[in-house]
């Protein structure tokens, strides 16, 4: 398959981080994660229209830099992006 292109957006509320993923043509929309300092987890449900699969990301967010993991039933994707403006654009590779 190879990497794809997405948007992850979050959104920080005493510590509480929700937002979306949009990857692959699909939305996916998380809430009641966690973020502590630089650190950050969250999972939900990518519906692919033919199938769904669960994931759960852990990361870290470094200045403008994004790195994490996304773990699912169908393996462990590497996620790397970069902020901008309102959000940070990600680039899940496998």
């Amino acid at each position: 398959m190879g990497p794809q292109r997405g948007v992850l957006a979050m959104e920080e509320e005493r510590g509480i981080l929700s937002g979306s993923i949009r990857a692959m043509g699909s939305t996916s929309f998380f809430k009641n994660g966690k973020i502590d300092f630089n650190a950050f987890e969250f999972s939900g449900v990518l519906n692919m229209g033919f199938f769904c699969t669960k994931y759960q990301v852990k990361g870290t967010l470094s200045g403008n830099a994004l790195a994490a993991v996304a773990t699912t039933g169908y393996g462990n994707f590497q996620i790397s992006g970069t902020r901008v403006t309102g959000a940070a654009s990600a680039s899940p590779t496998p």
